[in-house]
Order: structure tokens, then C-alpha cells, then sequence
């Protein structure tokens, strides 16, 4: 029995989502054993939700920054402790456990590091958490998420300003550095299909350790 965490960020209009839905698919289909969870932060709990309420109130990009960061850590806390550390320890047999996330504490460094908050400070309110076994960057300039956002859906969101943005991918970049961890930051300019070349390559050489 084994367990994989695997992690899925970046700017909205990254493709995120159609990403790990991919991801999701394809190791469903590659091998029985695999047994695989897709959630997502914010959550839908008590403190998941007061950030939505807060996110489609407040329209200003810098505005309560340190109320965020303690909402995503109180959000984060309850998201390990009821999901995805029960799934990823009750694998049995041959079983290995994945769990698939779009958005970690890399998006609480980065969002809250451009709000204002340094970067440090960030990432000690997040050091405790359970890192992941891979981190996937989805990196594209601002100009093409906006471009995506817009075709995608009507209105913006708090964050999704370019001014915002730009600095947000900056910080995005700056992770791979700052984290001892296994970052892989992955072109998400091109055509999905090419972009899912990449993510699935990574996936299988992270997994190849486990399931060797």
C-alpha cells in the first residue's frame, strides 16, 4: 500500500481543472491499483465557505489580506484532517492512494504575498501542512489567462485583475526556489493537449518510485 499527493497550481485561466480532470482520467485507466480522490481549496466548509463569501463581496485585489491567510490555514487544517489525510492513509493491499488538488498552501503564499503580506510570513503559517509528492505549476502570462477567463465566463473575481495577476505569477515562480520541495512548473501557453503531454509525464516519473 502507498499513498501520492499531487498538487495543481496557478493563475485562474491556467487550466488547471481541465488538468487534473485529465490527470484523474488517465490514471483511473493506467492501473487497477490506483484508487484516486480530486478535491479542490477553498473547500466547502465552515471556513472554505466564509472565503468564497468574502471573495465575491470584496472586489479590491490587496484588501483583507491577513483575514485571508487565516482563513485558508483554518480552511486548510480542516481539509487534511477530514479528507485527504483518511484517503491517503487507508490504502490496503496493493492499493495506492492519490489524491489530486487544485490549489494548496502554494496558492495562500502566492495570492497573500502579492496582497501585501511577505513571503516568509506566509510561509511559516503554512510550514506544518503535509507537503506534496508533486507540485504542478501551470504557468501562462496574465494577458492569456484574462483572455481565457473572458471566453470562459461573464465577470471577473477579486484577484483577477492583470496588475494582480502579474505579480501573482511572479510569486508563482518563486516557489520552486523558496520551497524544498518537488515544484515542476509546466508551459501552459499551448494547446491543451500538448500542456497534458507534460503533466503526464511528470505524473508517471513521480509515480515510477512507488509503483516500481
Amino acid at each position: 500500500m502507498a499513498s501520492f499527493f499531487v498538487v495543481f497550481e496557478g493563475l485562474d485561466g491556467s487550466g488547471k481543472g481541465e488538468m487534473l480532470c485529465r490527470l484523474q482520467h488517465y490514471l483511473f485507466c493506467k492501473d487497477r491499483r490506483f484508487r484516486v480522490l480530486a478535491t479542490r481549496e477553498p473547500t466547502y466548509g465552515t471556513y472554505g465557505l466564509k472565503i468564497r463569501e468574502l471573495l465575491q463581496k470584496d472586489a479590491d485585489p490587496l484588501r483583507n489580506a491577513e483575514v485571508l491567510l487565516g482563513l485558508y490555514v483554518r480552511d486548510r487544517k480542516e481539509h487534511l484532517a477530514a479528507v485527504i489525510e483518511p484517503f491517503l492513509s487507508s490504502a490496503k493491499g496493493d492499493d495506492v492512494n492519490i489524491v489530486l488538488c487544485d490549489r494548496y498552501y502554494h496558492s495562500t503564499i502566492a495570492f497573500q504575498t502579492s496582497q501585501g503580506i511577505a513571503m516568509q510570513k506566509t510561509i511559516d503559517a503554512n510550514s506544518r501542512f503535509r507537503k506534496p509528492d508533486l507540485t504542478l505549476i501551470l504557468d501562462v502570462p496574465s494577458g492569456i489567462a484574462l483572455q481565457r477567463i473572458e471566453r470562459s465566463r461573464s465577470g471577473k473575481e477579486k484577484f483577477e485583475q492583470k496588475e494582480f495577476m502579474e505579480q501573482l505569477r511572479k510569486h508563482y515562480l518563486m516557489l520552486k526556489e523558496k520551497l524544498a520541495e518537488n515544484i515542476v512548473i509546466i508551459d501552459a501557453s499551448p494547446e491543451k493537449d500538448t500542456v497534458f503531454a507534460f503533466v503526464q509525464k511528470e505524473a508517471d516519473k513521480a509515480l515510477a518510485g512507488i509503483t516500481a
